[in-house]
């Protein structure tokens, strides 16, 4: 795992270099033709109005052009990073941490940050938190990603059902729920979204799979979010979901990481 990781954190590398030129000239290309537009206004007058619209339309499918080479170029550049994350391995110091704080605090990430992108966004945010949860070791930086990533994909789940049904009674809900089970806790993230179909259920945490539509998924998320669970704090994390009703994310946190190890030598 170690040495697949090295190699994806090369080939992300060698790919983000040339990606950047791409990016970058795509970007000043269709500058440069805004100004070869204004500057080329005076003779472009003078021409008949059928030449003026042969030229007109061909400045306007070259800039669209450039237009789509720089969005799918943001694209790659989302899925490099995503790599580059991918291929880290155990990150982030290991210490005691109060398991509520941190799922609130995520969540409330979480929600400013989907306001801060859509003005209009709106969830219902529902929490069951485990009482007198006893402190947790665990690398509360990389949780935090698998929250915020799980947290995002049930606002979007939730809020793509009420897009496509137009259900009017219908509210999008996301609801957290944490527990003390003794020797582990447990963590559920469930939505009432568009649910996740059974024949596609198993190949969620396969890198670049992805249910959302090209451009707005690349497809690591929860791939990155079960490397973090399972391989770097030997948790587990499982997908309960019904079509069109709801999808729940369950994730079980050992509070020891070298108990479990133990357990598992033995």
């Amino acid at each position: 795992m170690a040495s697949l990781g090295q190699l994806t954190a090369g080939i992300a590398h060698e790919i983000k270099n040339p990606l950047n030129f791409v990016n970058n000239f795509a970007g000043l290309s269709v500058e440069l033709l805004d100004e070869l537009k204004e500057t080329a206004a005076p003779a472009l007058a003078t021409l008949d109005d059928d030449k003026r619209a042969d030229i007109d339309e061909v400045v306007d499918m070259l800039t669209g052009n450039l237009e789509k080479i720089a969005e799918h170029g943001r694209r790659a550049d989302g899925i490099v990073k995503s790599m580059l994350e991918h291929s880290r391995g155990a990150s982030g110091e290991r210490r005691e941490v109060d398991l509520n704080a941190l799922v609130e605090e995520a969540l409330n990430l979480a929600y400013h940050g989907a306001r801060a992108q859509d003005a209009n966004f709106n969830i219902t945010l529902e929490r069951d938190l485990g009482p007198a949860i006893v402190p947790i070791e665990l690398a509360p930086q990389e949780i935090t990603r698998v929250l915020l990533n799980l947290f995002g994909n049930g606002f979007y789940a939730a809020t793509k059902r009420q897009r496509d049904e137009a259900e009017p009674d219908f509210r999008p809900a996301l609801n957290v729920t944490t527990r003390d089970l003794g020797k582990a806790v447990e963590i559920r993230v469930r939505d009432n979204g568009t649910g996740i179909p059974p024949e596609i259920r198993d190949k969620l945490f396969q890198p670049f799979f992805t249910t959302k539509p090209t451009g707005e998924g690349t497809g690591l998320g929860l791939s990155i979010s079960w490397d973090i669970v399972t391989q770097q704090h030997d948790g587990t994390i499982a997908v309960d979901s019904r079509a069109g009703e709801f999808t729940e994310f369950t994730i079980h946190l050992p509070r020891r990481r070298h108990e479990t190890m133990a357990g598992k030598m033995a």
